[in-house]
């Protein structure tokens, strides 16, 4: 409503000060301001006005001034003033028709359409001008709060896969497996908590990161494959196929192992159904694939890890994760270069 009233208020005001002024710079004895030419002048102003908005709105949709920037202001310029003038200079001749006598219009006006001409070219270019300023300042203004909220949505999804890394569950596992061994081989048990340290040493140095390079993230899971292999023995299996022209790529912190956890939570493992995971590059993804194993008993999955993972690459990327669950359950995240 606001802006109907903005719109309305100075297209009447802008007519009646032109119309004004083409009535007292006249040479014409016959020309004069009045009430009825402020009224006339102000009706076509505000629908030239409205015609002018619709127009102006078809171009930013068909000449979006972010890619056709030029474009847009020489075919706006050329098209509004092309149809503004043809609307003023035929509400002119309807005026001039109705209350004067004069039958050679373009003749007797010639003075005052010249003024028409350059008045409406000055308006026009002012009106570009400055609503490419308001319109540049607003998609600005529009594309930052867009990029908070994707820093905000990005930032929670980044804590959401730190409660899970660090979850009680798991510590309590661990701690489970470095009693069992405490007793048996305290080499073995060194290296088990010396890796566990190193895990959530990079869980908390690596989560403010939107990326980090997939060396780091291979070698963070190459930690947390161990602990799996010390605590469940034979009945786990693991190997990382990675080239080291991948390195230097980057990846999401703790994608690789929410996948290997999520593997881990879904399969049921015993000796005569070992659980195995392969880590390989799979032309432009990454693929974290595992056999399949009896589902354990009362589990629900409501698949939080791949939403997570997902929504991510998603803001980083804009292209999700590919999902298969066949003979063996596969998941591939893109390579991020």
């Amino acid at each position: 409503m606001k802006k109907h009233s903005i719109i309305i208020f100075s297209s009447i005001v802008l007519s009646i000060v032109l119309s004004y002024y083409l009535a007292i710079s006249g040479t014409n004895t016959d020309s004069e301001f009045t009430v009825g030419v402020g009224f006339f002048a102000s009706i076509f102003g505000v629908l030239t006005t409205y015609l002018l908005y619709f127009i102006t709105k078809k171009l930013d949709k068909f000449f979006p001034w972010q890619t056709h920037t030029n474009s847009r202001l020489f075919v706006g310029l050329f098209v509004q003033y092309s149809i503004v003038v043809s609307i003023a200079v035929t509400g002119f001749y309807i005026y001039a028709r109705l209350f004067t006598t004069t039958e050679a219009f373009f003749t007797v006006h010639k003075e005052t359409l010249i003024k028409i001409y350059l008045l409406l070219f000055i308006a026009i270019l002012i009106y570009t001008i400055v609503y490419f300023a308001f319109y540049s300042y607003y998609s600005f203004a529009t594309l930052q709060i867009e990029t908070v909220k994707q820093e905000c949505k990005q930032i929670d999804l980044q804590l959401k896969a730190l409660k899970s890394q660090i979850s009680p569950h798991f510590l309590f596992n661990s701690l489970n497996t470095i009693s069992s061994l405490v007793h048996t081989d305290v080499k073995r048990t060194t290296l088990f908590i010396r890796r566990l340290a190193k895990m959530y040493q990079y869980t908390l140095q690596s989560y403010h990161s939107k990326v980090i390079p997939l060396k780091e993230e291979l070698d963070f899971v190459s930690s947390y494959l161990y602990l799996l292999e010390t605590r469940f023995r034979n009945k786990f299996t693991a190997s990382i196929e990675i080239e080291e022209d991948l390195y230097a790529t980057n990846i999401p912190p703790l994608t690789l192992q929410m996948l290997v956890e999520n593997a881990v939570k879904h399969n049921v493992m015993d000796d005569e159904h070992p659980l195995q995971i392969k880590i390989f590059k799979d032309n432009a993804h990454i693929c974290v694939q595992n056999t399949i194993t009896k589902s354990p008993e009362n589990k629900v999955s409501f698949k939080i890890g791949l939403k997570n993972i997902n929504q991510r690459y998603l803001l980083l990327v804009n292209q999700g994760i590919v999902v298969s669950n066949g003979a063996v359950f596969s998941v591939k995240v893109p390579i991020i270069r």
